[in-house]
């Protein structure tokens, strides 16, 4: 029995033995792990808990010539909540005020079911609860001054996660040549923001973040930045915001009047190439609303019609088929060629016309004959002679889009007996309405093609990186006396044909009315048709080429005089109205009358008369006196108004800015009623003078 019991103690102390030893090993491990292998299991646990995280870049704005933002990026946010790091005592003394707060600066939500959603989450221990997601700047301020957020980060447990939205300040404004995200793709890939990401898209940064309960966050930054972002760069455009505007508008209201298709607009200036405005409107058959959603104005392949007559008639004189004054019989207006009947639009037709005279009424019988009484044993010649001009090539602009012009040579497949005549007059052909502007702009520029340019520079925190110059395709489409010839026959389209609209205008035009069957299952169709007009203005001094597309337009009217060319007045006579220096090159002040003008600081009347070619000795020895002139005698005369300083002054005639101002330099508290200039003041001009009182001014445009 005893060999028993000392059998069983000998085990049990044996066992006893062998845990201590266990339990001693162990030990030792871990303070083996903690001292000598310490930085080796630190950096694993790192390696499995911390990684690398993109910081994005700000992507760069777009500005108009005049600075304003056409798109740009605003800063976003996206909300959560830590639960865990509020305290009790904190979070329900305060979570009915914040409730409360919250629901002011978001309605949309009640009070009662915010608080219930941030209870739910407080009692659930959540670490990265979702408040709220698309925040502005201005409400996360508020945001941030609520109850319980206002503890901040590591105590209030509001969590920011800011990221960047583009906006265009001016909505649809240009918005298919400006460019849009492209969801599917991913990417901007049209307009200036694909043409230029490379530019705006910037740098992404990189930073450590550490894994939390709620995943992969941003909730504990392990350290500073491994590489900080770097913004992308700011595009400024050629676009003309004011100009922009009124293409817009002009354009909406004619497409809608006539429920076009579509349509589109440019403006050019003749001597850069800079596009200053751009339109492209779409009609949503749903509503018969007009938004952009395509870019027609490069990217639109369309039957020319009429437009082209140009190109024809610069090949015809340029080889010496043909000149202004040669007579062609263009009878009762019909034709027939090869079984082939082509008409002009007038009925009747025009009888006898010069050359000159066929371009202004755009006689389809009159070009038709020009061209294949040139061309009919050597259509080749006619082919080259177009391809000389440049127009068979694209421009190759930048935007995404451009397409191919269509201009067929003698070898092309579909080439017959008919395809001179009917290209002649712009048919079995196809351009962009921004290929078609360049010719006309050529012609404008004294036969130098310059490529249409949407950029002017490139710039880094306001230094410029990239400045962009005119680039000139072709120095010479025709010698001189041609391109003379064309501008005469474009400015007779005005004078005396299909332009006519445009002949009161104060400003001279030269252009050409287009209006073209348009072209579709494989035929051309007689109800329907492209509505078009092209030129450039002032036609002395050529500064700005346009060309105005209306596609389809329904309503029983598709003339190009009655449809475009009121776009094409509307544009002009914006630019006429706002840049004073074509107005002196168009009408000499110094024949004219000059209407009086309105009471003014010398400076600034010395300043506007002197740009308008007056000078005048009194102006220049009084810019300190406040002053009036007026047209005597075919001259400039000058008078001062008297401001004593005991005395109410006399500011009928003033503009109100400068009435305020004097009125307040004399101590009055001024107002006043309607615009324009002052003709009325409660307070009779020269009498006593008592600082303090009130006076109210009448104003009125008259």
């Amino acid at each position: 029995m005893m060999e028993q019991k000392k059998d069983i103690v000998w085990r049990i102390y044996i066992m006893y033995m062998a845990i201590a030893l266990m339990a001693l090993a162990i030990i030792g491990r871990i303070f083996y792990i903690q001292t000598v292998e310490d930085e080796k299991w630190e950096l694993m646990a790192k390696e499995q808990s911390i990684r690398q995280q993109t910081i994005g870049s700000a992507r760069g704005n777009i500005y108009s010539s005049d600075m304003s933002l056409l798109s740009t990026s605003i800063p976003m946010f996206n909300l959560y909540w830590d639960s865990k790091v509020v305290s009790q005592d904190s979070f329900f003394k305060n979570i009915n005020d914040l409730a409360i707060e919250y629901n002011k600066l978001f309605p949309s939500e009640t009070a009662s079911s915010f608080k219930n959603r941030l209870k739910n989450a407080y009692s659930q221990g959540k670490r990265f609860y979702l408040i709220r997601k698309r925040v502005e700047y201005a409400q996360l301020k508020k945001i941030e001054k609520m109850p319980i957020f206002r503890m901040g980060k590591y105590r209030g447990g509001l969590i920011i996660e800011q990221y960047e939205q583009r906006k265009r300040p001016y909505k649809m404004l240009a918005q298919r040549t400006i460019g849009i995200y492209n969801t599917y793709l991913k990417k901007y890939d049209v307009g200036l923001e694909g043409a230029y990401n490379d530019y705006l898209e910037g740098e992404d940064g990189i930073r450590l973040v550490q894994k939390t309960s709620g995943g992969w966050r941003t909730l504990n930054i392990i350290d500073e930045n491994i590489k900080d972002p770097k913004n992308g760069r700011d595009i400024i455009t050629t676009i003309d915001i004011n100009i922009q505007d009124v293409a817009e508008n002009s354009l909406y209201k004619e497409v809608s009047k006539h429920t076009a298709d579509w349509g589109c607009a440019i403006l050019m200036e003749v001597k850069t190439g800079e596009i200053k405005a751009i339109v492209n409107l779409t009609r949503d058959t749903a509503n018969n609303t007009y938004h952009e959603s395509y870019n027609y104005a490069i990217g639109a392949s369309m039957t020319p019609g009429s437009t082209f007559k140009l190109a024809s008639m610069i090949v015809a004189l340029k080889d010496k088929k043909t000149k202004l004054d040669e007579v062609i019989s263009t009878g009762n207006g019909n034709i027939t060629y090869y079984g082939s009947r082509m008409s002009d639009s007038h009925d009747g037709g025009f009888g006898d016309l010069t050359v000159k005279e066929v371009f202004e009424h755009s006689s389809n019988v009159g070009v038709f004959k020009i061209i294949l009484s040139a061309y009919e044993s050597n259509p080749s010649k006619f082919i080259e002679g177009l391809y000389e001009l440049g127009i068979n090539k694209p421009l190759g602009i930048e935007i995404k889009g451009e397409k191919t012009p269509f201009i067929k040579d003698t070898k092309h497949k579909n080439w017959s007996k008919l395809s001179l005549p009917w290209m002649s007059i712009g048919y079995e052909l196809t351009m962009t309405p921004l290929q078609i502007l360049t010719l006309y702009n050529a012609v404008a520029n004294n036969g130098t093609s310059v490529k249409p340019s949407f950029v002017k520079e490139i710039r880094e925190v306001n230094k410029v990186v990239k400045t962009y110059k005119p680039v000139i395709l072709k120095d010479k489409i025709a010698d001189q006396q041609v391109i003379d010839a064309a501008k005469s026959m474009m400015e007779g389209v005005v004078e005396n044909g299909t332009g006519s609209l445009l002949k009161s205008s104060p400003y001279k035009v030269a252009g050409k009315t287009g209006t073209a069957q348009i072209y579709t299952g494989g035929t051309y169709r007689n109800n329907n048709y492209i509505a078009s007009f092209v030129g450039y203005f002032p036609a002395d001094k050529p500064r700005y080429s346009c060309i105005v597309v209306v596609y389809n337009p329904r309503k029983g009217i598709y003339y190009a005089s009655q449809v475009a060319v009121p776009v094409f007045k509307d544009i002009a006579d914006k630019i006429y109205a706002t840049e004073l220096d074509i107005q002196k090159n168009e009408l000499p002040w110094k024949t004219a009358e000059l209407p009086n003008s309105k009471i003014g600081f010398g400076s600034d009347l010395k300043l506007v008369m002197n740009d308008l070619g007056y000078q005048n000795d009194y102006l220049d020895q009084n810019e300190d006196k406040w002053l009036y002139c007026y047209q005597s005698d075919s001259s400039l005369t000058v008078r001062q108004r008297e401001v004593t300083a005991d005395l109410v002054p006399n500011v009928k005639g003033m503009n109100v800015r400068d009435a305020v101002y004097l009125l307040e330099q004399s101590g009055l508290n001024v107002s006043f009623i309607g615009q324009g200039k002052v003709v009325e003041q409660s307070i009779l001009p020269q009498t006593k003078l008592i600082k303090g009182s009130g006076i109210l001014l009448t104003l009125n445009e008259l």
